[in-house]
């Protein structure tokens, strides 16, 4: 008995009828005798595109990752909780101060109060300037505490007309994504919360701007590579794009591909 090897190609342009999504589907590999008996694989390249808005909505359908579109303001006059939002998109700085600006006010115009946000051009720090003095506190509860500057579990009440968040804002949306998959995989990753996940590739979005590519080439075999323990059938594989919290992302039209090499026995 030898080892051979082959390289495979992964593509969402391949998908089984009935698949999900271009970033949720099966291949069915019309190659059947060299994908038996399949002892290990090394994940040669793959390219993801970054269609995922840094603003979102949390909605499953969209695919966007979790929702950081809301704020939540707790009024010391009336004692009560309101919820801005705003749509989900992708937003630059001046835009997403605009649209939050505009959300606010028509939340507390009831209140007789209004905000104007501004940003600091040297810290890049984000302020809000009410109308009224110490009125409203930031709840650091709010999905978008992290967008805005200002720590997750932390509030802040302004002590003066303006408030200031302590961090710059965040609009970097989806850093890394990862790619799973229970026929090339079959729990090979550990994840911190979740324990044995069928993780193949990890990708870095950091570089990759809205709306491009991210392409990741492999040359470190022993870092790439899954061994299984017992030969395996790769006829039929599956692939699903994740986040960092395990929520499917979508891609729409755009295509996602993997480049695997198979070692078989013969």
């Amino acid at each position: 008995m030898s080892s051979r090897e082959k390289y495979v190609v992964i593509s969402s342009d391949d998908k089984d009828v009935g698949s999900i999504s271009n970033s949720n589907f099966k291949v069915t590999l019309r190659e059947r005798y060299a994908t038996q008996s399949i002892d290990r694989i090394i994940i040669k390249e793959v390219l993801v595109p970054n269609a995922f808005y840094n603003i979102s909505d949390g909605d499953s359908v969209k695919g966007n990752g979790p929702a950081n579109n809301i704020l939540l303001i707790e009024s010391s006059e009336t004692k009560t909780q309101i919820s801005v939002s705003i749509p989900a998109g992708q937003y630059n700085i001046l835009q997403l101060m605009a649209t939050l600006q505009s959300a606010i006010n028509t939340q507390i115009a009831t209140l007789t109060a209004s905000v104007v946000i501004t940003r600091d051009d040297i810290t890049n720090l984000l302020s809000f300037t009410f109308t009224t003095t110490g009125v409203f506190t930031f709840l650091g509860i709010s999905p978008m505490a992290p967008v805005l500057g200002f720590i997750s579990n932390v509030s802040y009440t302004p002590t003066t007309l303006t408030i200031t968040m302590p961090d710059p804002p965040d609009l970097s949306g989806i850093n890394s994504v990862y790619i799973h998959s229970e026929a090339l995989s079959d729990g090979s990753g550990i994840d911190a919360s979740k324990g044995i996940i069928n993780l193949v590739e990890s990708v870095s979005m950091a570089t990759t701007a809205y709306g491009t590519f991210a392409f990741k080439q492999n040359s470190d075999t022993e870092l790439c590579t899954i061994n299984y323990t017992m030969p395996r059938n790769l006829n039929v594989i599956d692939i699903r794009l994740r986040d960092r919290e395990g929520n499917l992302l979508s891609i729409g039209t755009k295509r996602l591909t993997l480049m695997v090499k198979m070692y078989y026995t013969v």
